[in-house]
């Protein structure tokens, strides 16, 4: 006796060559779908010190102060030469040089003006600048500083922060040198 195999099972039950397919296609889209979300994460997670760009190029730029003499010469178009190159997020820059008792006595402050650099000197009566926190708090403590954010009135006129960075020559401060980052 001959026995016949239903043709009813193998069409219900699936082959193992339509089982392989089927396994690939979702570890393929498992796989599609964990790297969408890896993307995803990367895109989301913020610049842990965004504020490092400008930290780096002020440093640079008071290491080029210490090197060279600084005299109020040259100062201003040394400013503006730092200035000019940088991002339009870089708004302004200033250097306050400062006599023996740690006054100011001139600060060429560049900024951007709208398509081009202006120029005020910070050391005008009329804008106090020192009892600026900017100028104060380098000074103060030795240290470099960001200052929290602040309208500028007198200065660039426009909400903003500050690193503000001690020149030092021979143990003495004699200049603070500022980044301006507009908000």
């Amino acid at each position: 006796m001959t026995k016949i195999k239903s043709t009813a099972s193998r069409v219900c039950s699936p082959s193992p060559n339509y089982q392989n397919k089927t396994l690939l296609r979702a570890m393929n889209y498992a796989v599609w779908l964990l790297l969408v979300v890896s993307a995803c994460q990367k895109e989301i997670v913020p610049d842990p010190n965004p504020l490092l760009v400008y930290e780096v190029a002020l440093d640079a730029f008071v290491a080029d102060l210490q090197a060279q003499p600084l005299d109020s010469a040259g100062l201003s178009a040394r400013v503006r030469d730092y200035l000019a190159p940088k991002s339009e997020s870089f708004f302004g820059a200033a250097v306050a040089l400062l006599d023996s008792t740690g006054k100011a006595y001139y600060s060429p402050y560049w900024y951007r003006l709208n398509d081009n650099l202006a120029l005020k000197n910070l050391a005008d009566s009329a804008y106090q600048i020192d009892e600026q926190e900017w100028l104060r708090q380098p000074i103060d403590s030795g240290y470099a500083i960001w200052t929290e954010p602040y309208f500028d009135a007198g200065g660039g006129e426009v909400w903003m922060r500050t690193r503000a960075v001690p020149v030092v020559l021979n143990g003495n401060i004699v200049a603070v040198a500022t980044t301006d980052m507009k908000l």
